[in-house]
């Protein structure tokens, strides 16, 4: 054992391993009335013809500590949002987004294909993910493999 300089004896140490609780990332609390809150003003936004603005809104602070219901209500509002942007408008509504924008996008993209009312929208959920990974790359995906929080 020539090489015994090199070893790193702080891993053998049981107090300096990490816990499975520590590498998970503190996400606060989310109460249903917020949420519900945020999706009204999401809707009227749309209903004002503003979805982009709406989609902006939802993409902007995600309910990652919400419960299941209350994240299920979120996305039907951003997949509600994603359809009423027209077509053309697809790829100039990304560019408007900023890179942590996308990247939640890219979550609610895969969130509302494995949905059941996802894969009603498949078509536009689909459309909507080409066009992401065309503007902000791949990286949208490794960062959303890779994220510990679900939207």
């Amino acid at each position: 054992m020539e090489d015994w300089r090199r070893i790193d004896i702080d891993a053998y140490d049981p107090d300096f391993t990490l816990k499975p609780e520590e590498l998970q990332p503190v996400v606060p609390e989310v109460p249903t009335e917020v949420v519900e809150q945020k999706v009204q003003q999401a809707r009227t936004l749309v209903s004002q013809g503003k979805a982009v603005d709406a989609l902006k809104f939802l993409l902007q602070d995600p309910p990652y500590g919400a419960d299941s219901v209350a994240k299920d209500i979120y996305l039907l509002q951003v997949i509600e949002a994603l359809s009423s942007v027209k077509q053309s408008d697809i790829s100039s509504a990304i560019g408007e987004l900023d890179a942590d924008q996308q990247d939640v996008l890219v979550k609610y993209l895969y969130k509302g294909m494995g949905s059941g009312e996802g894969r009603k929208q498949s078509g536009t959920l689909l459309n909507w993910f080409d066009k992401t990974i065309e503007i902000a790359g791949e990286g949208s995906i490794v960062r959303y493999l890779s994220d510990k929080r679900f939207v």
